[in-house]
């Protein structure tokens, strides 16, 4: 039997979005919620007030980290210069490595397995000079797998893939994202260090804490200054003590531009 390959989407615009959102994982112990529903309200929210973006999105399954990487690197190929608004929804881990200081490399647990953080990184060296490109991860790397949310009474479930055998960090790093002049991309982590980041339920419905707040955080004509400010007050108004943290080169910018 043949089967006929999948065709890819045409990218057509200069302005790119790029969601890839995983509810569920191999097995049921680590499914999540709110991540697909995370990628669709943003798609929903940028066709409304940035329709200038041509929104992808990718749910479970095809997360993989060979995809990840590839389509990234597709929207890079197709033209010359544009803008890369890049988001994922899922969960984050923690894996040994001899070469970071502090024993551990930081990565998202996409369908397949880990995607480290020196992989984003290379990543970032590789994007071409006409392009600028967003990211932000609503995930974790730091463990805790339960709490609950100290105003709603609900409980809550960390954005934290364990693996197997492998003892969690005193001192976790949550920022996925690399501090010297070679960070190319504004970087927006959903906590900070010693966080977790929570899955949880608005009104109802599932969604990451941090994007749900994030939502309604910014709009045409905001800073990224303001956006993670205001996202910080809404979390901890409601509750949850994550705090986003912003890096690399967006100070004084406006968003999505």
């Amino acid at each position: 039997m043949c089967w006929k390959k999948r065709q890819e989407t045409e990218i057509k615009s200069k302005s790119v979005y790029l969601g890839f959102g995983i509810n569920d994982y191999l097995g049921s112990a680590n499914d999540l919620s709110g991540c697909v529903n995370d990628i669709n309200d943003e798609v929903k929210k940028l066709n409304n007030e940035f329709p200038e973006f041509q929104c992808l999105k990718y749910f479970d399954s095809k997360v993989t980290t060979q995809f990840f990487i590839s389509e990234i690197q597709r929207v890079f190929k197709s033209g010359s210069e544009g803008f890369l608004y890049l988001k994922y929804s899922g969960h984050g881990t923690q894996i040994p490595s001899a070469s970071e200081p502090n024993g551990y490399n930081e990565a998202l647990y996409l369908y397949n397995g880990p995607l480290i953080d020196d992989v984003i990184y290379k990543l970032q060296q590789e994007t071409p000079e006409g392009w600028k490109v967003l990211a932000k991860f609503d995930s974790c790397f730091s463990g805790d797998m339960g709490s609950k949310n100290i105003k709603t009474n609900r409980r809550i479930k960390n954005r934290f893939y364990p693996m197997p055998g492998i003892r969690l960090l005193d001192r976790p790093v949550n920022r996925f994202s690399k501090t010297d002049p070679g960070q190319r991309w504004i970087i927006i982590s959903s906590c900070g260090e010693e966080q977790t980041s929570a899955d949880a339920w608005f009104d109802g419905r599932a969604n990451g804490a941090f994007s749900y707040f994030d939502f309604k955080s910014y709009f045409r004509g905001t800073i990224y200054n303001d956006e993670v400010n205001k996202a910080k007050n809404l979390l901890h108004l409601y509750g949850f003590g994550q705090v986003p943290e912003p890096s690399g080169p967006y100070d004084g910018d406006e968003v999505l531009t």
